[in-house]
């Protein structure tokens, strides 16, 4: 499967498997958001990227903190098992090589002249982190399923994929943006295996699927409201 054309396919269409999962047109809206159109678009959109990017590192480094979050509210060990594929892979326990993805980040960000913390932190990325924080230690973990799910894992086709295009427009190549290669090709096999957790659950408790539903549109419009803020508040990058 060849990243770079599962990528485009991602971008035309995004994918059907979570139709009944997002209220409708809500992934078109994330993929035609102005800030990933510019990063698609626009041959000159480095230093927005790079202010997305400091912004994202404040988000990023926090992930494996969420995901062990969302663990100890799983009800099996059956749950917590099929959890922590991912978080030794993020933890870079999988191979004796491995490095972190925290690492692979700041790799990715040193090649692209970029250097975490080098700005304040957003309000609107203090609320993209806060709003994964509390649903993913929600006494309901259904609440936390669906924020790293829909809000993280099953977008990032979307997300990554326009962030690479428009930094490949910039001139780098896929060995400088490993860290996000890596997680379009990956991270879409994650959030399949949080669909099924929820599933399950939903079986016995079908009148959580609305709560689902405005758990997921709630993180996605947060990680939106990230992308506008870094438009509306750095002019002269968006001039």
């Amino acid at each position: 499967m060849h990243v770079i054309e599962d990528l485009h396919a991602h971008l035309d269409a995004p994918p059907a498997l979570w139709d009944d999962l997002f209220p409708p047109g809500l992934l078109q809206e994330l993929e035609r958001h102005p800030f990933l159109r510019r990063c698609r678009e626009d041959a000159n959109a480095i230093e927005l990227l790079r202010v997305f990017l400091v912004q994202h590192s404040y988000y990023s480094e926090n992930f494996t903190r969420y995901l062990c979050a969302l663990m100890s509210r799983m009800p099996s060990n059956d749950d917590v098992r099929a959890l922590a594929a991912n978080l030794v892979e993020e933890t870079g326990l999988d191979r004796p090589d491995a490095v972190t993805h925290a690492e692979l980040y700041r790799r990715c960000l040193g090649e692209l002249g970029v250097r975490p913390r080098s700005a304040p932190i957003l309000p609107e990325t203090s609320a993209l982190i806060e709003s994964m924080f509390h649903y993913c230690r929600a006494p309901d973990p259904l609440e936390g399923l669906a924020a790293l799910c829909l809000g993280a894992e099953a977008i990032v086709p979307t997300l990554y994929g326009g962030l690479l295009q428009g930094l490949r427009r910039c001139g780098y190549s896929d060995a400088q943006l490993h860290f996000f290669v890596l997680h379009v090709s990956e991270d879409e096999a994650h959030a399949l295996v949080m669909r099924e957790i929820i599933n399950r659950l939903l079986r016995d408790r079908p009148h959580r699927r609305a709560k689902v539903l405005a758990v997921g549109e709630d993180m996605v419009r947060l990680r939106m409201g990230l992308l506008e803020a870094v438009l509306t508040q750095f002019p002269a990058v968006n001039g």
